[in-house]
């Protein structure tokens, strides 16, 4: 028989990921593996003042019509959390609590968890008494507490003592506890006489340890998340806690393995060694979050998280994490191109073609950004001549794309944006587009696309075209009319336009491999090589005229263009 009460805080402490937003499809099929499973209580989120989705708000009508069919049949109960800072100005704002908390008869909530911090005792205790007279089940949350001392804990032991909570908890926030610590503070809050709960984050690896430990100590409450989903590096993972001890734990498994997982890969929640050194150091999460959502290295990432002043370790600041990112342009250009050779140098309009790309890359990002990347002397001469960056790389680099990852090796920044030297009408905007997509999603490849014109065909070989699912995530591309049926080629078809944005690592990820993958020699389409890695790309959509120049007719066409 279970000794201790399972807490499943997916949807409150996983909405550091979220801004507490989850389709009401994601809820239900969560509530529903979470109660079947047997889990005794699932918090839904906080009721919160301050801004973010429905689960930082909590609505008790909206909460009830979407769980409301899942708790009738089981005996899983619903938590709610306040954070006592959000309700304190000066003194406790007890009208705009009452606003935001209404009475537990008129909700579908059972339990109320009151995160507070040591400083906040005084104000607790009001909050305390209030939530009991709406008839709410009050679990006391204690933040931070491994900044603690035990001198301090003693006397927050002591005050919550006398008040009539339910549980009395203990957060791990930083993720630096060990299990010896575990026992001497449940030794601590035992002194209490309140059950005891524990809630943790795994910076250190510990998570899981952490909280068998508690059980075997005698705790009676214990915190979770599916697939560890929460702030920073995350929390315990609920399914490992229903594995160990014996729940009906089959009812998650499809819901983790189809739906949490693939949201995991896609927002980047667990350990790591970033994560690693913020509970080493007691490093407030957010710092780490923040650093990893940005396209920098790991070592930057490092440097960053080692130059945080010890008295703002443990309060987020964001200056810290305001950073400039570091942008460059590359453009690789082989003289020996098989079907084109010489092709960067060609006449058009009266500038090589290689230096027309170049200034449309400098209007995007400044000419002292822009480096061209070639095997050849040739041009390299023109280069200089027009006052660009040369960087010389072998002759034996397979793709262009090659070329860019050893040329990134002799540069420091933080975004690599590859444009193809021949496509002499692209649009600077179309550069700083790709930028701000790199920006906003760090974890993809981004690569540019455009409707295919009404002059080209479909069924060109020459034209690479780019299939994607609703997230505009590259799923293939071949130089096969994609999409197709079998009446003919199918609607909307989009080429790629080559403009690609990464991080070093992704490069040097690409330029590991020294011969071409399967698909990408196929196809003969260099994007390819990232999907087969494994890798995300995604497609950003431009609608300017576009055309590549491949073969030497392509010359004029491009020209008409131009004097268009």
């Amino acid at each position: 028989m279970k000794q201790f009460k399972l807490l499943d805080c997916t949807l409150r402490d996983g909405g550091y990921y979220t801004n507490w937003s989850f389709s009401d499809k994601f809820v239900k099929n969560l509530v529903k593996s979470l109660t079947f499973a047997g889990v005794d209580i699932i918090e839904m989120g906080y009721k919160s003042p301050l801004k973010g989705g429905r689960y930082r708000k909590c609505n008790d009508s909206f909460i009830r019509d979407i769980v409301g069919d899942y708790l009738d049949i089981t005996k899983t109960t619903l938590a709610f959390m306040i954070d006592a800072k959000d309700f304190i100005n000066g003194d406790v704002d007890t009208k705009l609590l009452k606003d935001i908390v209404k009475p537990s008869s008129e909700s579908p909530f059972t339990y109320c968890r009151l995160a507070i911090t040591p400083q906040q005792i005084k104000e607790a205790l009001i909050m305390i008494e209030l939530l009991n007279e709406l008839g709410y089940k009050v679990i006391v949350n204690v933040m931070r507490v491994s900044l603690l001392e035990d001198s301090d804990i003693k006397s927050l032991c002591h005050s919550l003592s006398k008040t009539e909570i339910v549980a009395l908890y203990f957060a791990d926030s930083f993720g630096s506890l060990l299990p010896n610590r575990v026992k001497e503070l449940i030794e601590i809050f035992n002194e209490t006489g309140k059950d005891i709960g524990i809630h943790t984050h795994d910076n250190l690896g510990m998570a899981f340890a952490n909280s068998l430990c508690a059980v075997d100590s005698g705790i009676k409450y214990v915190d979770g998340t599916l697939t560890g989903m929460g702030r920073g590096v995350g929390n315990v993972r609920t399914e490992q806690l229903l594995m160990y001890y014996d729940y009906d734990y089959k009812h998650v498994t499809d819901f983790v393995t189809n739906v949490m997982t693939p949201m995991k890969n896609k927002c980047g929640w667990g350990w790591n060694h970033n994560y690693m050194l913020t509970g080493i150091k007691e490093i407030h999460p957010t710092y780490c979050q923040k650093l990893q959502s940005l396209p920098i290295s790991d070592s930057k990432i490092q440097n960053i998280l080692g130059s945080i002043e010890d008295k703002d370790r443990t309060s987020f600041k964001s200056k810290y994490v305001e950073i400039e990112q570091k942008i460059s342009v590359i453009i690789p250009a082989r003289y020996k191109s098989t079907r084109f050779p010489g092709k960067p140098l060609i006449d058009i309009a009266g500038t090589p073609m290689i230096i027309r790309v170049a200034d449309i890359c400098g209007n995007a990002v400044g000419k002292e950004n822009v480096y061209i990347a070639t095997e050849d002397n040739r041009i390299s001469k023109v280069v200089t001549d027009n006052g660009y960056k040369v960087i010389l790389t072998s002759d034996d680099c397979l793709t262009g794309t090659d070329r860019v990852a050893e040329a990134s090796l002799e540069i420091d920044s933080d975004i690599i944006v590859n444009v193809q030297g021949d496509e002499p009408l692209l649009n600077p905007e179309h550069i700083a587009k790709v930028i701000d997509e790199k920006i906003k999603y760090p974890n993809h490849i981004i690569n540019c696309m455009a409707r295919i014109e009404s002059y080209e065909n479909v069924e060109d070989t020459k034209i690479p075209k780019m299939v994607v699912n609703e997230d505009n995530e590259l799923m293939y591309s071949s130089r096969a009319a994609i999409p197709g049926s079998k009446y003919g080629p199918g609607d909307n078809p989009h080429k790629q336009v080559c403009i690609y944005a990464f991080n070093k690592s992704e490069l040097d990820k690409f330029g590991s491999k020294k011969d071409k993958t399967p698909l990408e020699w196929s196809e003969d389409i260099e994007i390819n090589r990232f999907l087969e890695m494994g890798m995300k790309v995604k497609m950003v959509e431009v609608n300017d005229v576009t055309h590549a120049v491949d073969f030497p007719e392509d010359v004029k066409i491009v020209e008409e263009f131009l004097n268009e």
